[in-house]
């Protein structure tokens, strides 16, 4: 079975793009936030409350994932509320999840030692 090609050669500009896209998801605190509205939509509140974080380093994390069009915002009185946009996403952290698990197994694999028999 060969392998279908979705694209063909991106030029400096596109691969810039999809490096800023990366770039976003490559911080342990956005994807705890990408992580916790996986369960739906929250507030700046909920999420600094939750993630042990002050509120200007979560709304500077949001920005950024605003920024790369993975997440959305919307005012309603005096709060914002923030949700995935891009469900893509929720596909690309599953499949580096699992990558990572399937990695992680046989890395550990390879330190197992047997017992001695006492």
């Amino acid at each position: 079975m060969s392998e279908q090609k979705l694209f063909g050669p991106l030029s400096r500009t596109a691969l810039e793009k999809v490096a800023l896209r990366f770039k976003a998801l490559g911080d342990p605190t956005r994807l705890s936030i990408i992580q916790l509205l996986l369960s739906g939509e929250k507030t700046v509140g909920e999420i600094y409350t939750v993630t042990n974080m002050n509120q200007a380093n979560i709304s500077k994390h949001l920005s950024i994932l605003l920024e790369q069009g993975i997440l959305s915002k919307r005012k309603f009185g005096l709060y914002s509320y923030y949700k995935i946009k891009d469900e893509s996403i929720t596909k690309i952290c599953e499949l580096v999840c699992n990558s990572v698990s399937k990695h992680l197994e046989l890395a550990s694999s390879e330190f197992e030692f047997s017992r001695p028999q006492d």
